[in-house]
């Protein structure tokens, strides 16, 4: 009986230093995932003819996963404020923004489209997009 209640024991301690060990590493990743915008709140910036870099993404799209932790960094590296609308949860961005697939970034200059980069691209290629672009 003691043998159970030692080997139970050892069993639970285990279990929570993992569950530690997960919890730690999940605060120490990065959160690409901060700066999001609904569809309304880009709605409203656009109307109002303001200027917004948004980031179309799925959290299921595998170019995606890919792409976001290159482009996000990069960003904020260059001073550029990018927004991210989730595709996956408000669908209706595919249609209103003629998306042809994810990932797609787009910048509104005065409420209106002034350029756009769709798919997967090297890390050159968004930096071109910022300055010709955004940074102009």
């Amino acid at each position: 009986m003691k043998k159970i209640i030692i080997f139970s024991a050892i069993i639970i301690v285990l279990f929570g230093a993992l569950i530690a060990v997960v919890q730690y590493q999940k605060a120490q990743e990065p959160d690409y995932y901060q700066n999001q915008i609904t569809p309304s709140e880009l709605e409203e910036t656009l109307s109002a003819g303001e200027s917004a870099t948004i980031y179309f993404y799925s959290p299921e799209c595998q170019y995606c996963l890919e792409t976001t932790p290159v482009l996000v960094p990069l960003a904020e590296e260059m001073g550029v404020n990018v927004q991210l609308l989730n595709v996956l949860e408000y669908g209706g961005a595919w249609d209103e923004y003629a998306l042809e697939g994810t990932p797609t970034l787009i910048h509104f200059e005065n409420g209106e489209e002034e350029g756009r980069v769709q798919g997967s691209q090297p890390k050159e290629n968004f930096e071109s997009f910022f300055n010709d672009k955004v940074l102009q």
